[in-house]
């Protein structure tokens, strides 16, 4: 059941392209309702039982790189009987997913991926500045931005890689577009000096608050398909 509901959400054919990118650890066999989180630990897995929810919903896995982390968050939940569902590269690539929803929710009045790449371009209905720009993600985020920088240009164009959208290919990509706005959930000097080089403006908020309006919208769209309550957000740390 829950792989067919991703299969209609994401296409059978990404997901088996792709086994290492989605996962689905099944440990409650008659689940009610839905939590959902940018990443999945110990403190998201309590506040689904909290919450009175069986199922997680995320965009991150335990990686294999988090060690012992990654060992007692499924210890967890198989102790719990929780069923944990997440969605990485294809949640990126959906047209309700990471970058798109956020764009979307920003205002922007179309949303376009260019390549086969990371990045999302929106365009604004209008233009605004950057401190306007900035205070709509800020309230839409609920965080302030980790690094900016004002470029002094009107905001019309912007683009998007959530989370990880650290490296200048992704912005020398989203350049080849007209961008007035680079937004991103991580950053590096080399990005920044990139970004001032060419006079394009950037805001870099956190990895998990950038995807989290994709996450929520994946959640909300595998309730749908299961019938299943949505619960809420769980929780997640601004990194």
């Amino acid at each position: 059941m829950l792989r067919d509901a991703l299969n209609d959400l994401f296409g059978a054919r990404l997901l088996d392209e792709h086994p290492g990118e989605w996962g689905i650890a099944d440990h409650c066999p008659d689940p009610s309702a839905i939590g959902y989180a940018t990443t999945i630990t110990p403190r998201s897995i309590s506040a689904a039982l909290d919450l009175g929810a069986d199922v997680i919903v995320t965009h991150h896995d335990a990686w294999s790189f988090m060690y012992e982390q990654r060992e007692r968050v499924y210890e967890l939940l198989r102790e719990s009987c929780l069923t944990h569902v997440w969605a990485h590269l294809p949640l990126d690539q959906a047209d309700f997913g990471t970058s798109a929803t956020l764009l979307t929710e920003a205002g922007c009045a179309e949303v376009w991926k260019p390549t086969e790449g990371e990045v999302r371009i929106g365009r604004l209905e209008g233009s605004t500045d950057f401190e306007g720009i900035r205070s709509v993600f800020d309230s839409l985020l609920r965080e302030q931005p980790r690094s900016l920088h004002d470029s002094g240009r009107a905001i019309r164009r912007i683009g998007c890689v959530t989370g990880a959208g650290v490296y200048t290919g992704y912005l020398k990509d989203a350049m080849a577009h007209d961008i007035d706005l680079y937004l991103t959930g991580e950053t590096s000097l080399y990005l920044c000096e990139y970004a001032v080089h060419h006079g394009i403006s950037v805001l870099v908020y956190s990895h998990n608050h950038t995807e989290l309006p994709g996450v929520r919208a994946f959640a909300e769209r595998l309730g749908q398909a299961l019938q299943l309550e949505v619960k809420g957000h769980l929780g997640d740390s601004h990194f």
